[in-house]
C-alpha cells in the first residue's frame, strides 16, 4: 500500500477518535457509515479480482480460506451478474424492436461484457484446480 493510503487511514482513525471524544453515538454512526462504504468497495474489488484470480487467491488476499471467500462473495456476485444479464437482455430486445443500430451495438457490448466476466471467472477458477 502506498503512503497516501496509509495517511488516509491514519487521518480517518484520528477523526473517529475525535468524534468519539465529542459524542460516542456520532462515532458509532461514523464507523457504521465507513464500514458500509468499505464493504461495498470490498465487494467491488472481489468482483474485479474474480475475473483473473481464483477463489483461493482472493481468500488469501482477504486473510480467509478459499471456501470462506467463495461462501461470502460468490452467491451475491452471481445474483448481481444474473440481474445484469437479465436487464441487458431486455434492453437488447427493446433496442432491436426500436431498430436503433447504435443502441443495439452499445447494449450488445455491455451484454457481452457481462458474459465475458462470467467466463473469465470460470476460467480463473479452472486454472487453480
Amino acid at each position: 500500500m502506498n503512503d497516501e493510503f496509509r495517511q488516509t487511514c491514519e487521518l480517518l482513525s484520528h477523526q473517529i477518535d475525535d468524534i468519539a471524544g465529542a459524542d460516542p453515538l456520532d462515532a458509532l454512526y461514523a464507523t457504521t457509515k465507513v464500514q458500509r462504504i468499505l464493504e461495498e468497495r470490498q465487494r467491488h474489488a472481489v468482483r474485479i479480482a474474480a475475473r483473473s484470480h481464483s477463489w483461493a487467491e482472493i481468500g488469501a488476499a482477504l486473510g480467509v480460506s478459499k471456501q470462506a471467500a467463495h461462501q461470502r462473495f460468490a452467491k451475491p456476485w452471481a445474483e448481481t451478474l444474473k440481474q445484469e444479464l437479465k436487464g441487458e437482455s431486455l434492453a437488447l430486445k427493446a433496442a432491436h424492436r426500436e431498430g436503433d443500430p447504435e443502441r443495439v451495438a452499445a447494449v450488445t457490448a455491455k451484454f457481452e461484457s457481462v458474459v465475458g466476466e462470467f467466463k473469465a471467472v470460470r476460467k480463473a477458477n479452472r486454472r487453480s484446480r
